[in-house]
């Protein structure tokens, strides 16, 4: 074509388009489109690729849009692709059938590539797109089956589990589970040669173009197949029939005869190899007759490779050991067991499967019940080092760090135990051994490290040891059924010898003096689990057997609440029980009773005792009270009396127990209570409660409340019934004598409450709190005595609060009173109740100097009237009736206001006092409640009233005051709405009043009085008020007149530094009114007030301005805030007015605001950041007016920022491109990104959002006087002063989070440097973002606008070659491109590439010929 004997540029050694097109083609499906069966590859079967038509013939036959997105999945562009694949699903669902039908011919090609992508993401949504295929042509698409199932199955085992299961809910929309192994039949031949060509034949650098992907992407995809294709394997033997996978065996042997395919079993990534092992299972279980011809390599392969312990392996692994030991019968003939298979299993088992256990363990029962005993002889010494292994893995540290694997371990320790103690029952000598082995050296000791060991005590061992006891006995009992003779069964010799040996062991920890009360308490909780969980299974094995209870029996059941009354027979008796399990556990028992008691009665060993409350708190039979009574003392020398004799509890709890509990020194008395509730339950109802009296009289309260505590608890388990003790009048005295104690001490002697009496009244609260089947603990008559008092207390505070402290005792009733409220349903239908919340509310609702009660305190009081009230409406259907708290409440508030003389103080706490009372009833019952117009109809004044009450307030308060409502007025149509309404318009009002100062009213108008009137006003209007638009126009007219008159008040021009707080206050009241009338009455404003309103509103802005220096104080500040307010709403005003608005507006009002008054807003507010702020370490530092400021400058316009009047600010070597006054804006704002005031990094990122779009158009503009080199500078580069920034950030953003995992967060506190670097390095990268969307100048996302932006970079620098100093074609720092040529050998350097060269070498030569460089 006369091109061959062209120069080809130096380095290009790509081939011809012909060759790439031709490797291409081979490639994507290792034939040539069109021509059946001519593969790539050197062998006798055909390709499974179908054939297909070209492209010239897709374009006529397939729909232009289907044809369009066919043409865009073979793009490169991951974005291009993803969005094509999703358009094509969405097009399958649309389209008509036929029209979907039509790409059918094509897709087979298309799907086996894109669903192999190297993007998780497009592998997912090709098989949602299937799915959308199948659903729409369904059998038409069975032609293509053979060329898409490989592939399919491939999908279905892909690693990304969501793309996965995308391809199996297509395979099952095409599918019934019925039809799914005829299809499979159908295609099984095809399916495999797929998965055998990726495992036999495939590398990672045949599935992927090496010069177009990556080593990374290509070893990754390899590794993916591979993984699919093994797990695709299994699953297609899973699926088939029978007869199906008999026929494909001959092609299996073959895959499973290459030595590729077990070198899989070493591969260096887990999941090959957990793939690989879960093939070898399926292969063992469908196809035995294969695996048993390959056992020669395949049982070393995996009885070896136990020792995996990869998370994703070991599961697989230990499945393939499971199938081969049970399929290959001379599986151990292939391996050597001893030296092996064993040495590695026994450091699996030392290292507690090192951290596997829960995927490891449970494997290890079915493996012993499979090893030969070629493998185990000797069983001894087997056995022996297998559970020294097994328990030694609890000493690991994976099994100290976490519970869960602790647990696994012992689970499956004591379940091989059980497993092998019942293969070796016979009464053989070496069976014999065994279980004494498993019994002495491994089950014991166990039982012996978890009496030391909380998380062992805690875990499941007690509960799987019962278990296996229980079995034992219930073996046993079967022997003895079936045997004859009178020797005894082996299951009845175990349980002997190990109750024996248990109780030794037992013995040895508790028979010493220094006992570990941790191995004490071990002891105590496995005889607990086994005695709990032993009765369970007992009676859920045998409860058909009913067996009536005999009276000598009922000494002799071992069961928790033995001496509960029971309501009819019982129907497991000891014997149904099991009388050997019983007889053993109280054997060891009373034994250990009594060695508790020796060191307690020797000793005085407190540790014992403890132990003993444990013991007797499950175990409290009359046989165990019996020997601990009686153990030290002989019967014939005592005479006792036939009751004490018949309830050997009784006696205990008289003799002992209750000379315990008194003891001085004796701190903790909670165990001595357990032993008082375990005696009594041995006891009847008539001596509980007689034994109960006589505590309740004798003991301290301490000890009372433990036990009233205890009484809650039992309440709702029926063991011991106390309930005519806690109705009964001892109590009942007892515990209002105690009331009046306290409250009289807390009188009298005010600093010794707080100290001695906190468990007098958490008693108390108790027994007011504590409900039962909705009734009270105690009895009511003395549940109101108590309430009287406490009320009658606080009601005493005013005449006693002089005298003393009375805040201890208040405090008290508050926390009893908080706790009542809280916790007992319709608490407050009790008027003494009723009462006691009258009298808190009362107290929250007068000032401070008549209660004399601290800050605190009246907190206090606050939530507990928060808490009554919400009681008093939600737990009952509450009525405003008299006498009742809402009537007694509002009628209380009238009489403070019409007959006590009321400061301005006492005013204000009175209505803020109501207003949360309300507030609280609308908070739970609505703004609907009748119980608001009850309430709101006994706080509504008279006429009469409404001028007693004017005449009764100070007179700066009751001036402006007039009657808006009455009880003249009301009438039965009246909303509750109307009704909320005005009261919080009076509400309101009164607090605006309230801020007044007194005057002199001779004095003359003063700025005081003005303020004050202002202030009332505001408040009246901002409650929605009705006023009428001539009483505004006058108002208005008034505050102009003052302009003229007053001007001082306005500040205009002021130095406010010198301004006092009062005329600074008054000036906000002005714009606050300004702006109510911008929001809410628009209208009334004419041309003149219109110009007054934004004249003034522009000469404060200029104020500011001037007095930046006084924006740290706190008025100043204030008065800036609501200027920015005001224009805030006004750029709000302008930016949408209504129709009806704007027809009466001035007619030169839109143009005056837009062309005169923004620009001169913004010309001041623009620079106010940059001047007026320093870092904000100040602690008063103005961060109010910083976040209003902010708010106010995000309504700017672009215009103004684009040609604003900032001084100019530019950086010395900046190359730009822009105009000037954008580069100054680009310069002033991006380094107050990272400021240390969130209000203000936030206001700057959206200032600058709003130029980001106008770069790329702004772009060259500034270039004018550029030369030819410099205009070489790469146009739409990110802006410098903003990429300063990141790289500013980036190095700490690094440090910070180096330590995180992906998954996991760091917490940076706020204020801090590090929060502000942070966000500011977030701001600044969403701004480089948005400046790469709007490069493009399309509309799309930002990912395709950084693809379009990367495409046209690429496309200016095509044909540029590379600086050879650097080898980059952009500098690094200053993003120039090569343009200083050598004249000889004509090759470009950057400009800093030559200087850093010609410095260093010091030469003046060209890097690359050495010529002199010109």
């Amino acid at each position: 074509m006369g091109g061959k004997n062209k120069q080809r540029t130096k380095g290009n050694v790509r081939p011809s388009s012909s060759g790439r097109a031709a490797e291409a083609l081979t490639r994507e499906g290792g034939v040539i489109p069109g021509f059946v069966g001519f593969d790539s590859t050197v062998t006798s079967e055909l390709s499974y690729v179908p054939a297909v038509h070209g492209v010239e013939e897709i374009d006529n036959q397939v729909d232009a849009d289907f044809r369009l997105v066919l043409r865009k999945l073979s793009k490169r562009d991951v974005v291009t692709r993803l969005k094509a694949v999703q358009d094509f699903g969405s097009m399958c669902q649309e389209r008509d059938a036929e029209e979907v039908k039509g790409v059918l011919p094509y897709w087979p090609r298309i799907y086996c590539k894109i669903s192999m992508d190297h993007d998780r993401r497009i592998r997912e949504a090709t098989q949602q797109a299937f799915e959308q295929l199948v659903l729409k042509v369904r059998r038409s698409l069975a032609p293509y089956l053979k060329s898409l199932m490989g592939h399919w199955i491939l999908s279905q085992c892909d690693t990304y589990t969501p793309a996965a299961s995308a391809a199996c809910q297509a395979f099952q929309a095409a599918f019934s589970p019925t039809k799914q192994p005829e299809a499979l039949s159908f295609c099984k031949d095809e399916i495999l040669s797929v998965l055998q060509d990726i495992l036999l034949k495939e590398t990672a650098d045949t599935l992927s173009d090496p010069q177009s992907v990556t080593e990374e992407e290509r070893e990754a995809k390899y590794v993916r197949m591979l993984t699919s294709s093994l797990l695709g394997v299994k699953k297609l033997l899973s699926l088939l029939l029978p007869n199906d996978r008999e026929a494909l065996e001959q092609r299996l042997a073959h895959l499973v005869n290459s030595a590729r395919f077990w070198k899989y079993s070493r591969h260096k990534t887990p999941q090959v190899r957990g793939a690989f092992f879960e093939m070898v299972g399926s292969l063992c279980e469908f196809t035995p007759g294969l695996v048993q011809a390959e056992a020669a390599r395949l049982c070393p392969a995996v009885l070896l490779s136990i020792d995996d312990t990869d998370p994703v392996v070991l599961p697989s692994v230990w499945e393939a050991v499971l199938h081969v030991v049970s399929t290959i019968p001379d599986c151990w003939t292939h391996v050597n067991a001893k030296k092996g298979f064993l040495p590695k299993l026994w450091t699996l088992l030392k290292d507690g499967g090192k951290g596997m256990a829960k995927a490891l363990h449970h494997n290890l029962m079915p493996l012993l019940s499979k090893l030969p005993q070629q493998v185990t002889d000797p069983s001894l010494d087997f056995y022996t080092t297998f559970f020294t292994s097994f328990i030694q893995g609890l000493s690991s540290e994976r099994a100290h760090q976490s519970p869960s694997e602790c647990a696994v371990i012992v689970t499956c320790v004591v379940e091989c135990l059980r497993y092998c103690i019942m293969q070796n029952t016979e009464k053989e000598e070496d069976q014999t051994r065994i279980r004494a082995m498993l019994m002495s050296l491994q089950l014991l000791p166990l039982i012996e490290k978890a009496l030391g060991n909380p998380s062992l005590q805690n875990g499941p061992l007690f509960l799987l040891v019962t278990e296996m006891l229980v079995s034992w006995e219930k073996r046993a009992s079967l022997y003895s059924e079936r045997d004859t003779d009178d020797s005894k069964n082996v299951f009845q010799v175990l349980l002997a010898d190990f109750w024996e040996a248990l109780g030794l062991l037992f013995v040895r920890y508790v028979d010493n003096e220094e006992a570990d009360p941790q191995a004490l308490e071990g002891i105590a909780t496995l005889l607990q689990v086994s005695l709990v969980l032993a009765k369970s299974l007992f009676l859920a094995k045998k409860s058909v057997k009913i067996c009536f209870s005999k009276p000598e029996d009922n000494e002799k059941t071992g069961v928790e609440g033995a001496g509960v009354e029971k309501p009819g027979p019982v129907l497991v008796n000891e014997t149904a029980f099991g009388s050997l399990q019983t007889q053993h556990f109280e054997d060891v028992v009373c034994q250990l009773a009594q060695l508790c008691l020796v060191h307690v009665n020797e000793k005085n060993s407190e540790r014992h005792l403890v132990f003993l409350s444990h013991l007797l708190r499950s175990f409290h039979t009359p046989r165990v009270f019996r020997v601990i009574e009686w153990d030290d003392k002989i019967p014939k020398e005592v005479e006792k009396d036939e009751v004490n004799l018949k309830n050997p509890a009784l006696q205990f709890l008289l003799e002992r127990v209750l000379v315990w509990l008194p003891e001085k020194g004796r701190r903790d008395t909670g165990h001595l209570v357990e032993m008082v509730f375990s005696s009594l339950s041995c006891c009847s109802q008539q001596e509980t409660t007689r034994i109960l009296n006589h505590i309740s009289t004798d003991l301290q309260w301490g000890i009372i409340l433990q036990i009233i505590q205890r009484v809650c608890v039992i309440l709702f388990t029926h063991t011991v019934n106390c309930s005519d003790w806690l109705k009964g009048s001892v109590l009942g005295e007892q515990l209002l004598g105690l009331t009046e104690e306290l409250c009289k001490v807390g009188c009298c002697s005010p600093t010794s409450t707080s100290s001695t009496s906190s468990h007098d009244w958490t008693l108390i609260s108790l027994v007011l709190s504590q409900h039962h089947n909705n009734e009270p603990l105690i009895g009511e008559v003395y549940l109101e005595k108590i309430l009287d008092k406490l009320h009658a207390t606080l009601s005493e505070t005013k005449s006693l609060s002089d005298t003393g402290n009375m805040e201890p005792l208040i405090s008290f009733i508050c926390d009893v009173a908080s706790v009542f409220f809280s916790s007992v349903k319709d608490c407050l239908l009790l008027l003494p109740a009723e009462e006691l919340l009258l009298t808190v509310f009362q107290l929250t609702a007068q000032d401070q100097t008549h209660t004399h009660l601290s800050d605190s305190l009246l907190d206090k009081l606050r939530k507990v009237c928060l808490v009554g009230v919400q009681s008093l409406i939600q737990h009952s259907e509450y009525e405003v009736k008299e006498g009742g708290f809402l009537h007694s409440a509002a009628v209380w508030v009238m009489n403070q206001l019409l007959t006590i003389s009321l400061d301005i103080e006492s005013l204000q706490v009175l209505v803020v006092a109501v207003q949360s009372l309300v507030e609280t009833v609308v908070s739970v019952s609505g703004k609907d409640s009748p119980l608001l117009v009850q309430f709101f109809t006994l706080l509504t004044p008279s006429q009469v009233e409404w001028t007693r009450i004017r005449q009764a307030l100070p007179p700066q308060v009751s001036l402006p005051i007039h009657c808006p409502y009455s009880r003249e007025t009301t009438h039965s149509g009246t909303t509750i709405q109307m009704r909320v309404r005005i009261h919080e318009y009076t509400l309101k009002c009164t607090e605006g009043f309230l801020n007044l100062k007194q005057t002199n009213n001779n004095c003359g108008l003063c700025d005081t009085d003005v303020y004050g009137c202002l202030a009332v006003l505001l408040c009246c209007l901002n409650a929605n008020t009705e006023i009428e638009e001539e009483v505004v126009q006058a108002i208005l007219a008034t505050v102009m007149e003052w302009r003229n008159s007053r001007e001082d008040w306005f500040l205009f021009s002021s130095d406010l530094s010198k301004v006092t707080t009062e005329r600074l206050n008054l000036t906000v009241e002005m714009i606050r009114f300004l702006s109510w009338l911008i929001t809410c009455c628009p209208t009334v404003l004419g041309n003149n007030q219109w110009d007054f309103l934004l004249c003034s509103m522009l000469a404060w802005l200029e104020t500011t301005s001037e007095n930046v220096s006084s924006l740290w104080n706190p008025w100043v500040q204030l008065f800036v805030c609501e200027n920015t307010v005001l224009i805030v709403k006004l750029n709000q005003f302008f930016a949408s007015p209504s129709p009806d608005i704007l027809e009466k507006l001035p007619a030169e009002l839109m143009s005056e605001w837009t062309g005169f008054f923004v620009e001169g807003i913004y010309n001041l507010l623009l620079p106010l950041p940059v001047n007026a702020f320093t870092e904000p370490d100040d602690p008063v530092f103005p961060l109010a007016v910083l976040r209003s400021v902010g708010v106010a400058l995000t309504y700017v316009p672009v215009q103004q920022l684009t040609q604003n009047s900032l001084p100019p600010r530019f950086i010395a070597d900046q190359k730009t491109n822009l105009p000037e006054p954008l580069q100054t804006l680009l310069n002033t704002f991006c380094p107050l990104l990272l400021f240390k005031a969130r209000p203000l990094q936030v206001t700057v990122y959206h200032l600058l959002e709003k130029v980001m779009p106008q770069l790329p158009e702004c772009d060259g503009e500034g270039d004018v006087s550029k030369s030819d080199d410099d205009r070489d500078e790469p146009c739409l580069s990110p802006p410098a002063s903003l990429m300063a920034i990141l790289s500013t950030c980036e190095e700490l953003c690094d440090s910070i989070l180096a330590g995180v995992q992906v998954g996991e967060f760091a917490v940076v506190q706020s204020l801090s440097v590090e929060y502000s670097c942070i966000l500011g390095y977030l701001l600044a990268w969403k701004l480089l973002l948005t400046f790469f969307k709007s490069s493009p100048s399309q509309n799309g996302s930002i990912m395709e606008g950084l693809a379009l932006w990367k495409n046209n970079v690429d496309k200016r620098f095509e044909g540029i070659e590379d600086c050879m100093i650097c080898f980059s074609v952009i500098h690094g720092s200053n993003y120039s491109l090569p343009k200083k040529a050598c004249r000889t050998c004509k090759k470009k350097f950057h400009s800093a590439c030559l200087y850093k060269w010609f410095t260093s070498s010091n030469k003046s030569t060209c890097p690359l010929c050495r010529e002199t460089f010109f």
